[in-house]
């Protein structure tokens, strides 16, 4: 047997890219590589093998053994037992794997690892086994190719994840003081969690040098939410071969999906993996990470280098592998003589799913998800066109004549598919064409991104479909998740909704009707934000099963933010981002269903991180610079003081009641509703049944008010009622959703159970609709309750709605009903934008009550209203009608005074008229301690919005519907600012009368302030 020679300039090589302190181990120094060699002869190392197979192979061992040690890279030699290189031997000549070509498979017991071996020409081999590592759950894997590229050898660990005795041996105990040294200037709490945090195989097999880079690159996702990439060429002083190191760093990816998809795509651009080494790091705060180190070059050996083309697409590829659905149809796209990029792939993605939940109103089964799919990726020629109509349109780098290019692709795109006599085919390939005409900008072009995100033109949307247009829409695609961010005006309000099906069924209905829930809730928004600047908006998010919940919210935020964050000097978006809209975009969030105070205070950190400048307005309900709507049972307060005027009106305001509802204990609007009806009625409140997520208790004598209280305090579910607490009715019972049977009574409770008020305080949109709303009829044909607070959103479609109204029951709408939420929200953003965090928790306490009492005075106007208004009326029109004809009206004229203010300077704007108004929308102990904050620093847009709000909110409320029916816009305009300044007119009128001695002055008094104003502004009009 020849033995090979081991030339010290590999051993540089590996210095050189990995570590200062790597020696050759000591069997591979000279005077020892005879025994190794002697050792492969030794049937008890060789413990896979029998003799008899060990003398079948021998001859091809001969040349086997030199060959591989010479050739397999020095830092596998350097990392790898005697005894598995022995192993790794004989499994190449057992198995054939040069011979025949078969990939080689071989399992330790005692180790927990599989290797796969297999061979190839110029590094495909690693290609040849990238599929293979689906088959196998793996937490680490190393990957060698041989020198000369003949083989690539694949370990994969399957130990369960220990950090317990990762630093006990002595060589990682040297570890670990090594990398304490490298990580010096770095914090020492990050630094012991990340040394906490090591699994022992990755620490027996990695460098220092190595897990020091992976500590930088989860340090880069954590802070920026990205994947982490990074190129360090060395051109070998000795050999002359090029070649780089490629560190990555991909969060919550796992191992083995990594490894197969980053090998493809180094295959794609036609780059060689010649080693690897990909681990799973399971830090402290529970994230996995999943880090590689890679060694590649060009089969020519050319100096790969940053500002290489072909380096450009790995980069944007690796940059996009994390944010990118994997598995599902288009994947094969990704394949073949002219594959797409995954950038391609995805876009072509985000199109089909654009068509299917566009298209599927029309007729769910020829639109469903699969077959829009497969008539997409069956049409090759169009997807081609479609991806150079879209470069057209929005690449930065564009060469030639844009306009021309974008004219000439969209012509072909028509004629691609005029002629088609398939009307379901035809209708998938317009509406895809549709779909990118309407983009309006779109971060697709940037290199670093979480997810895809495109700015829609409204007018996308089928006028059949969706009469009312809104003003702005934001779709977002990324892996395991949709969304949508709808507004109807452009400075807008709305929460944030996280929903999580919990099997591929629901998903898939859940897609296909996202869009209608989020525009429905922007809709409904847009009615309920009368009295605020902001007009409505919502944004809603579907996250596939098994997906993980916060890093999709992380990965939609950070599209979004893409497409709003612009240079504070420029105004441009960043990175060349082509902008159809031109103009900037505010976009106010807010809490919703799923969107938990972590990831509230996320968003607030990353909008920070990212300089977007409205930051602390992003999102509202921030548990510290915030008014938390669970905490204070905000949209609670509101839904209550519609409660009390019902009660009123029906005459129960000193009677015992009883109430029902849906949403438990824990919930926000259920559990603060049941706290305030105690607060205010006590033992005359009678809540008969509750139905929740996790099932029900009704009780006809009223559930026990104490046992309620406790569940609202420890924020349980109704299923967590004592049955000891039920007054002893046999009717009475305690179920818990847990089979089909308790499932449906959970889900009728709310119909069948008889009350005086039905409080729907969560359960999903659409609950009631036509097809089931006369559950809620008793046998007489009359409701079920007397009266209906909504307190959840769209828990009624409008035709159920109607007629359940119809059948006598009082409805107060959900657009009056919970309206408080969102109006807290928008006092809680006129905070945020004027002053600091630490001035917030200086005067909190204050605001939130003065908050509090205004968004209850303004349900109480309008509480008010609504019965004035239908006292007048009872036979020609109902509160529901009633609800949005006050919406309606307060909006009509919230927009004509907005193009009319936007019209005015900076400098008329500060006028007193104005700067009055602007106030007297403020908390008083705002403008107390920071006048000259809010005239200085809310955005002109904001003012303008808030002038606009509170001056047709106050003229309807005041002077009821149809006042301002037959006036033109300019007599609106003016009538609403004679009218507000007649009323600091009477203010004034009313201070003097007060330090007065006339007769009667309490009486005048009131007579002023309830029709001054107007008599004043109709006497100057």
């Amino acid at each position: 047997m020849t033995l090979p020679k081991i030339h010290s300039h590999k051993w540089l090589s590996e210095v050189e890219l990995l570590d200062s302190d790597i020696e050759p181990s000591e069997s591979l120094i000279p005077a020892n590589i005879g025994k190794f060699f002697a050792g492969i002869s030794d049937s008890k190392a060789c413990s896979n093998v029998t003799n008899g197979i060990l003398n079948d192979i021998s001859k091809e061992l001969e040349h086997t053994v030199p060959w591989f040690l010479s050739q397999m890279p020095p830092l596998y030699l350097w990392s790898t037992s005697q005894k598995a290189v022995m192993d790794d031997i004989i499994e190449i000549v057992s198995g054939k794997v040069l011979t025949e070509k078969q990939v080689a498979e071989r399992v330790c017991a005692a180790s927990q690892t599989v290797t796969l071996i297999a061979a190839g020409e110029h590094s495909t081999a690693s290609v040849r086994i990238a599929p293979e590592l689906s088959r196998f759950q793996c937490k680490l894997a190393r990957l060698f190719n041989s020198l000369d590229k003949k083989i690539g050898l694949c370990e994969i660990y399957q130990a369960p994840y220990n950090t317990e005795t990762a630093w006990l041996s002595k060589a990682n105990q040297a570890k670990l003081e090594s990398l304490k040294k490298l990580l010096g200037n770095k914090s020492k709490v990050r630094v012991d969690d990340f040394i906490a945090s090591l699994d022992k195989d990755y620490v027996d097999v990695s460098t220092v040098k190595q897990m020091s880079l992976a500590f930088d690159a989860i340090e880069y996702c954590t802070e920026n939410e990205n994947s982490f990439v990074n190129l360090t060429t060395i051109v070998d002083e000795i050999t002359k071969d090029a070649r780089v190191r490629v560190d990555i760093c991909l969060k919550h990816f796992p191992v083995n999906a990594a490894m197969e998809n980053i090998i493809g795509i180094f295959n794609r651009y036609n780059f060689q993996v010649r080693r690897l080494l990909a681990t799973e790091i399971c830090t402290e705060d529970k994230q996995k990470f999943t880090v590689m180190h890679l060694i590649s070059g060009t089969p020519t050996g050319e100096v790969i280098t940053e500002h290489m083309k072909s380096w450009g697409k790995v980069l944007k590829s690796l940059k996009t592998l994390s944010y990118v659905d994997h598995g599902d149809e288009f994947t094969n796209l990704l394949q073949g003589e002219n594959p797409f990029s995954l950038n391609e792939t995805n876009l072509v993605r985000a199109l089909a799913n654009w068509v299917h939940i566009f298209l599927t109103k029309q007729n769910p089964y020829y639109y469903s998800i699969d077959r829009v799919s497969k008539v997409i990726v069956n049409n090759p020629h169009y997807m081609d066109l479609s991806i150079k109509y879209f470069r057209a349109r929005f690449d930065p780098r564009f060469h030639g004549e844009r306009n021309h290019s974008i004219s000439d692709c969209y012509n072909q795109i028509k004629a691609a598919f005029a002629e088609l006599n398939d009307v379901v085919e035809k209708n998938i390939l317009k509406e895809g064409l549709n779909f990118l005409t309407h983009i309006l900008k779109t971060n697709y072009f940037l290199i670093s991104k979480g997810g895809l995100t495109f700015r829609m033109d409204p007018s996308v949307l089928d006028k059949h479909y969706y009469p009312e247009t809104p003003f702005g829409i934001f779709y977002m695609i990324g892996r395991n998740f949709r969304a949508f961010q709808v507004r109807y005006r452009d400075i807008s309000r709305g929460g944030m909704r996280v929903v999580m099906p919990r099997s591929s069924g629901d998903y898939e209905n859940a897609l296909a009707g996202i869009f209608d829930e989020v525009n429905g809730l922007a809709s409904a928004q847009q009615l309920k934000n009368k009295d605020i600047p902001e007009g409505g908006s919502k944004c809603v998010m579907v996250v596939r099963q098994g997906g993980d919940k916060n890093e999709a919210v992380k990965a939609a935020i950070s599209g979004l933010l893409d497409l709003i964050v612009t240079d504070p000097i420029s105004g441009a978006l960043k990175d060349g981002i082509i902008d159809y809209h031109g103009k900037e975009e505010i976009v106010y969030l807010g809490p919703d269903e799923n969107l938990t105070d972590d990831l509230i205070l996320w968003i607030i950190k990353h909008a920070l991180h990212r300089k977007y400048k409205y930051a602390y307005a992003f999102m509202s309900s921030k548990p510290d610079f915030g008014i938390n709507h669970k905490v204070y049972g905000v949209t609670s307060e509101g839904v209550n003081v519609y409660v009390d005027n019902v009660l009123r009106y029906l005459g129960l305001q000193n009677s015992t009641f009883r109430v029902k509802m849906t949403g438990g204990p824990d919930g926000d609007v259920a559990g603060n509703e049941l706290n305030i009806l105690y607060r205010e009625y006590g033992e005359r409140c009678r809540v008969v049944s509750i139905g929740d997520g996790f099932g029900a208790a009704f009780d006809p004598k009223g559930l026990n008010w104490q046992e309620l209280l406790r569940l609202y305090t420890e924020s349980r579910s109704i299923v967590e009622f004592n049955p000891d607490k039920l007054s002893g009715d046999s009717k009475a019972f305690v179920i818990s959703a847990n089979t089909k049977e308790n499932t449906k009574i959970r889900d009728t409770l709310y119909a069948v159970v008889e009350a005086e008020i039905f409080i729907p305080a969560g359960g999903r949109p659409y609950t009631v609709k036509e097809s089931n709303w006369d559950k809620y009829l008793l046998p007489n044909g009359k409701p079920s309750s007397l009266a209906i607070v909504e307190g959840a959103n769209i828990f009624f479609t409008k035709e159920a709605r109607q007629k359940i109204v119809d059948s006598g029951a009082v409805v107060i709408k959900d657009s009056s009903a919970n309206k408080a939420g969102v109006s807290c929200s928008s006092y809680e953003i006129i905070a945020c934008l004027t002053i600091l965090p630490e001035e917030f928790s200086e005067i909190k306490d204050i605001y939130v009550k003065q908050v509090l009492r205004i968004i209850r005075f303004n349900a109480d106007q309008e509480a008010k209203l609504l019965f004035r208004e239908w006292q007048k009326n009872k036979s020609g029109t109902d509160l529901v009608k009633l609800s949005y004809e006050i919406s309606t009206e307060i909006n009509s004229a919230k927009d004509i005074l907005l193009d009319k203010l936007n019209l005015l300077s900076d400098e008329e704007l500060s006028g007193s008229k104005y700067t009055f108004v602007l106030l007297k929308h403020c908390p008083t102990i705002l403008v107390e301690k920071y006048r000259s904050r809010i005239l200085e620093r809310l955005p002109r847009a904001h003012k303008i919005a808030i002038l606009s709000a509170h001056m047709a909110s106050h003229l309807v409320y005041r002077e009821g519907l149809n006042w301002l029916e037959s006036m033109h816009p300019d007599q609106i305009f003016k009538v609403a600012l004679d009218y507000m300044d007649a009323e600091r007119n009477i203010e004034k009128m009313v201070a003097e009368l007060e330090n007065s001695n006339i007769s009667f002055k309490n009486e005048i008094a009131e007579v002023l302030k309830a029709a001054g104003a107007k008599h004043l502004a109709s006497h100057r009009l």
